[in-house]
């Protein structure tokens, strides 16, 4: 399959191949430059911090694993705060 890019540098991603890999609008893609072509991935799902009323919440996705995202951001924050070695 040819793509074009516009002249404002974008690409489209035909229907087809955006409804067989659930590419949705806004969706993120990481694009990386692989030898000399260019290699598109789905960039992974990031949970946020968002405060619901006076509670502070930890919000994501279908299928989201609250728990094992809350051990990454403590895991996170302990190297943050022991600094380099």
């Amino acid at each position: 399959m040819t793509l074009t890019i516009d002249k404002a540098g974008r690409l489209l991603i035909p229907k087809g191949i955006r409804e067989s890999l659930h590419l949705a609008s806004g969706t993120k893609l990481n694009l990386e430059i692989v030898g000399d072509k260019l290699q598109l991935s789905e960039a992974p799902l990031e949970a946020k911090i968002e405060r619901r009323g006076s509670r502070r919440v930890i919000a994501g996705w279908e299928a989201f694993d609250a728990t094992k995202a809350i051990h990454e951001m403590r895991r996170a924050q302990a190297d943050r705060l022991e600094g380099p070695r």
